[in-house]
């Protein structure tokens, strides 16, 4: 959405949110929805504080987002497994037909040589997947029910008061986007997202965040979580 500003009847300057889509295509876009900057504000800085930072809710997300990672581990300890038996699968055909080449037993035609290129390929590509994989699945520490609490307890009071864009680059923090239907407000971000400034690896920063993958209404998907609530 985008800002614009508007008078009221009683001369009153208010300042909106506005479709950025309907401005930029015409209501083929979006229909042109609107709504007072003050209020949409409010709606979600309240919201926040109530339904997502307190340490219930925090814990709640992290909990959930902990046993993704455990369920994942396992899958990932698998593959690995099964990674490392390719590498040493390959290097030992290797081994064996350099072997027969040397003891005599097999000359080294064009054909052996295209059978020791793609040995050669599969275990390069084995061992490189194998090296990817082993440097994403470092696992992270659960984080302390205290520093939890903490976070939450900062950033209500954080949006709830101090300069506008300071208020707003904290929100950003843990924000991707917020969407204004009819009659519902939706606040959308990513857990990990979320997780990492628990944690503090990750500090509110001013500007728009880039794109991450999103959170999902109450009901959580594997990678976020959101609120919805009701516009009046």
């Amino acid at each position: 959405m985008t800002l614009r500003t508007g008078t009221s009847k009683t001369g009153a300057v208010h300042k909106y949110y506005a479709c950025s889509a309907c401005a930029r295509m015409g209501k083929s876009a979006c229909k042109g929805r609107s709504v007072r900057m003050d209020t949409l504000d409010n709606l979600v800085v309240d919201n926040l504080s109530r339904r997502l930072f307190t340490t219930e809710r925090l814990t709640e997300i992290l909990a959930a987002a902990f046993a993704r990672r455990a369920e994942k581990a396992v899958e990932v300890d698998t593959r690995v497994a099964a990674l490392q038996r390719e590498v040493v699968d390959a290097a030992d055909k290797l081994k064996r037909l350099y072997r027969m080449v040397e003891d005599g037993v097999a000359e080294l035609d064009d054909i052996l040589r295209e059978r020791i290129a793609s040995l050669k390929l599969d275990r390069e590509r084995a061992q490189t997947t194998l090296d990817r994989i082993r440097t994403q699945a470092i696992p992270a520490a659960e984080i302390p029910p205290e520093m939890i609490e903490k976070f939450g307890r900062e950033m209500r009071e954080n949006i709830a008061n101090g300069e506008v864009p300071f208020r707003k680059a904290y929100l950003r923090s843990v924000i991707d986007r917020i969407e204004v239907d009819d009659h519902i407000v939706r606040v959308i971000g990513d857990t990990a997202t979320l997780e990492q400034v628990v944690a503090g690896k990750s500090v509110p920063a001013a500007g728009v965040r880039s794109f991450v993958r999103k959170w999902r209404s109450l009901r959580e998907s594997n990678s976020c979580f959101s609120l919805e609530r009701a516009a009046s």
